[in-house]
Order: C-alpha cells, then sequence, then structure tokens
C-alpha cells in the first residue's frame, strides 16, 4: 500500500476550471518548489493540453534507475487542495510536469510538505495533516 489523496486541481489562471484526482505521495520525487506529475489527459482536462500556457517548456529528469527523461514543465499551473471528508485543505500553487507514460499523478517532496502531509506509516497508508500529529491517522484513498 502507498499514500494516495484525493486532490482538487484548480488551474492558476481559471479558477472555474477544477478537477479532482487521487494522486500518489513520492517522498523520492524530490524538487525545490512544488510539483506535481500529471498524466497527460489529466493536464488536457485542466486545458493544459494541448496547446501549452506561456512559460512552459520540456526539461530533462533523471530518474531512480539512472535513465533520463524528458517531460513538459509549465510553472505554477495550478493550485492544489487536499479533500477529504471533514476538511479541504491548502490552495497550494504548484508547477506540472506532463508525462505522456504516467498512470496517475504523483505529488512530490516539498508539494507535500506544503500541504501539511505528513506520513505515519508509508507501507500500511498511514497519514495526517501536520495539526493532527498524536491525535489523528488517516487512511489512504
Amino acid at each position: 500500500m502507498a499514500i494516495r489523496l484525493k486532490l482538487r486541481l484548480a488551474r492558476a489562471s481559471d479558477r472555474e476550471r477544477s478537477i479532482e484526482v487521487v494522486a500518489l505521495v513520492n517522498s523520492g520525487y524530490e524538487v525545490a518548489e512544488p510539483e506535481i506529475l500529471l498524466p497527460s489527459g489529466v493536464a488536457r482536462e485542466l486545458g493544459l493540453l494541448p496547446r501549452l500556457p506561456e512559460g512552459s517548456m520540456v526539461k530533462e529528469y533523471f530518474l531512480a534507475d539512472g535513465s533520463t527523461t524528458r517531460l513538459v514543465w509549465i510553472p505554477r499551473a495550478v493550485r492544489v487542495y487536499v479533500v477529504e471528508e471533514d476538511r479541504v485543505e491548502g490552495g497550494v500553487e504548484s508547477s506540472v510536469l506532463v508525462s505522456d507514460r504516467a498512470r496517475e499523478p504523483l505529488i512530490s517532496d516539498k508539494l507535500a510538505g506544503r500541504l501539511g502531509i505528513v506520513a505515519l506509516d508509508i507501507g500500511g497508508g498511514l497519514w495526517c495533516f501536520r495539526d493532527e500529529i498524536g491525535k489523528r491517522a488517516r487512511r489512504t484513498r
């Protein structure tokens, strides 16, 4: 098991356009600023493809197995919210990476931190918000 969260992604340039997805928290996805990797179909739903927003570029990324891949990077493209039954947290501005090969959205380390996500038991899918440490354990989606 892993930690998966229900997210609301709102297009930064069009607050009316938003979608909900389930995304995997990936602590090994290390970046300098909040970022979320999206399958190309999800990026299309948000209107980020096929016409890329200004400032977008293709970047080369190194993968855990030592290989490299080229992905489309869209700066500050979305606001990200964690959606739980009892609360919604976030509104974190995040850049987007678009991948044709991804099967599910991935939450970077910096985005998870800004959203206040704390992993309690990664293998067991347990997590909480930072203000819930020692008070509550939530289960993955």
